[in-house]
């Protein structure tokens, strides 16, 4: 990341004329203003790139950036919705006021984006500068809002800036490329997943004038606030460590979490009985998002039934391909809007989960955009998995099927309790799971993850009967891991579901409820958790498949051992 120049004080963006950049510049007010972006797309740019600190919480905007260009519409619009994102992230935000006459429009603009966003209107706070009251009013009008962040001025003798309407877009240097692998990060900016997704190019680009990144400092070993290291990034800087109150976070012993981790949540003992389940797969297709969203549900609904219920969280590990959104039919908050948090509480975390309505359980969206996954790192979800382990009583983690990259073999499988590996009978699942399980219970001397077995259970998904896949080629492929449950094949139920975003009626199918009760049980051994009943009316006998295969329920010989020691523990 390129530091401001100056780098001292809070970090200025300033999205605005060049006249009002000149003017809080020269104000000698102790903040850093950085330079000055041509449009609210350039702004997303620079902070992707680097280029602009995204430290920065002081943003000034303008209602006529692109006055007189055919762009200028868009740009309107386009900064309205900055100006909710940004506010609503806890963002000081000033727009400099130049077309008095069309304030209305602008504010319906604002609405329309806080609407889009879904932000209540009224209740974001940001600051008018009329740009026709002189540049001693500016500054007045600022100095309030940043009371107690940054001292602005009084000026003695400033220049007043020009007033009225610029006829002209203002012309300055574009951002500079961007480095070879940009991130977004937005460090203390809340709510910024939904609007990046959108840019919208500035006008007429013109090639910059190029700006050399700086190295990231290093890092010294006794350091009380390390960085937080970018995954799978080679040759990109560190993120910058994210702010907060000193008597709130911290580092534990030897470093263990990031600055912003609260050590109030962390130092609490564990739920009693807490479990933590990862759902993985090697292979696409295999169902591994519908069976941790069910076996989710059912451990509610049956931990209920049975008159003690248990609170359950739905982690989405996969943070470049995440799909429970899609399932549950809910996109934000994501956990992106904690990771921008200045401390990750258990009040902040709880704000930004995602309740499924009909499953009973919690949720933790992946980022909506692919190109945040590194934002939100292992570092992070280590903290959050651990911090969550004190919050509920059971943890199911879905996860991408690159399980050789570290979100998932240094926090997902490490962290977990069980392991469930799903497979469907398809012959290139079978090995690919051969495979996987190879590396993943390898020793580390021998280049493996060092995974125990015994953690590890096998789920054999949209199981059917004479495929050419027998249940004694799954066991061998296993190599030695047991198949702890078996879920049939009801294709058209689970696709209408899905479309439908009605997972939670899934729980109620006569084959997959009672497959995912039975596959609870075997989670949870000695937990009380009810046998499988439905309230749904009853299917059509030509509606319900054949539940055939490689076998359903654990089989009834072993069914008094599983409760007592649990399918994993052998």
């Amino acid at each position: 990341m390129v530091e401001p120049s100056g780098g001292v004080g809070p970090g200025v963006i300033v999205v605005a004329e060049q006249s009002l950049h000149d003017l809080l510049a020269g104000s000698g007010a102790a903040w850093t203003v950085q330079e000055r972006q041509p449009s609210v797309a350039a702004m997303w740019d620079a902070l992707s790139g680097g280029r602009l600190d995204p430290r920065s919480r002081i943003l000034v905007f303008s209602d006529s950036l692109q006055s007189g260009s055919s762009a200028d519409e868009g740009e309107r619009t386009q900064t309205a919705s900055a100006v909710v994102a940004m506010a609503n992230a806890g963002a000081k935000v000033f727009v400099a006021r130049w077309r008095p006459a069309e304030w209305s429009s602008f504010t319906a603009l604002i609405e329309q984006a806080a609407a889009a966003q879904g932000v209540d209107a009224a209740g974001l706070d940001y600051t008018v500068l009329p740009m026709d009251a002189g540049s001693g009013s500016v500054l007045d009008d600022m100095r309030a809002p940043l009371a107690g962040i940054v001292e602005v001025p009084v000026p003695a003798a400033a220049p007043e800036p020009p007033t009225g309407l610029p006829t002209q877009p203002q012309q300055a240097a574009p951002p500079a490329a961007p480095p070879a692998a940009p991130v977004v990060d937005l460090d203390e900016l809340d709510g910024l997943d939904d609007l990046v997704a959108e840019p919208v190019a500035p006008a007429s680009p013109a090639p910059p004038e190029p700006v050399a990144p700086a190295p990231p400092e290093p890092v010294a070993p006794a350091s009380p606030a390390p960085v937080i290291p970018v995954a799978s990034a080679v040759g990109r800087p560190s993120l910058p460590p994210i702010g907060g109150a000193a008597e709130s976070v911290g580092t534990a012993a030897g470093g263990e979490y990031p600055p912003s981790a609260s050590l109030e949540l962390l130092e609490r003992p564990k739920r009693p009985g807490q479990m933590t389940i990862t759902v993985t797969s090697s292979k696409g297709g295999s169902g591994k998002s519908t069976a941790s969203i069910l076996l989710a549900g059912s451990i509610a609904r049956a931990s209920a039934d049975a008159g003690k219920p248990l609170s359950v969280c739905l982690i989405d590990l996969d943070t470049r391909d995440g799909q429970v959104a899609s399932l549950i039919g809910k996109f934000m908050p994501t956990a992106l809007n904690i990771r921008v948090q200045p401390v990750w509480d258990e009040d902040r975390i709880r704000r930004n989960l995602v309740h499924a309505d009909g499953l009973g359980i919690d949720t933790l969206l992946a980022p909506i955009r692919p190109r945040t996954a590194d934002t939100v790192g292992p570092e992070f979800y280590r903290t959050i998995v651990r911090s969550l382990q004190r919050m509920y009583d059971v943890i199911i983690m879905d996860t991408s099927v690159q399980y050789l990259e570290p979100l998932i073999a240094e926090v997902a499988l490490r962290e977990s309790d069980e392991i469930l590996f799903v497979t469907t009978l398809a012959s290139t699942a079978v090995q690919g799971m051969a495979r996987a399980l190879r590396e993943i219970t390898a020793p580390l001397d021998e280049s493996g993850l060092g995974i125990p077995r015994e953690k590890i259970g096998i789920i054999v998904n949209q199981s059917v009967a004479n495929v050419g896949m027998e249940r004694d080629q799954v066991l061998a492929a296993g190599l030695g891991v047991p198949v702890v449950g078996v879920v049939p094949l009801a294709t058209k139920d689970v696709l209408t579901a899905t479309n439908l975003n009605r997972m939670y009626a899934l729980l109620d199918h006569p084959m997959l409820g009672p497959a995912y009760n039975e596959l609870a049980k075997a989670c949870l051994p000695g937990r009380d958790l009810a046998s499988w009943t439905t309230t749904a009316p009853a299917e059509p006998a030509a509606a319900v498949q054949e539940p055939v295969g490689v076998g359903s329920a654990p089989a009834a010989a072993d069914a008094d051992a599983a409760k007592k020691r649990g399918l994993f523990r052998r």
